[in-house]
């Protein structure tokens, strides 16, 4: 495993701290879970523009207007 070191402000530190206590788990922890979830997020957003990107380069693709959504919704979408 390896070990960083991080500059983080202190009302940051602080109110990781007091959750910390809450918890009763360490901060170590604490970040650890936080990093985890920001680079599962991350990933995934790279993933969905990757996607996105793909799409907007198929040969067939279709664009649609803002004024073309807006009308699909209210004609589709009402409650």
């Amino acid at each position: 495993m390896s070990t960083i070191t991080a500059r983080i402000p202190d009302d940051l530190n602080e109110a990781l701290s007091k959750v910390a206590k809450i918890m009763e788990r360490p901060k170590t922890f604490l970040i650890h879970k936080a990093i985890e979830q920001y680079i599962k997020e991350t990933e995934q957003d790279i993933k969905d523009a990757e996607i996105a990107l793909a799409r907007m380069n198929e040969p067939n693709r279709k664009f649609y207007t803002s004024e073309e959504i807006r009308s699909f919704i209210e004609a589709n979408c009402r409650e």
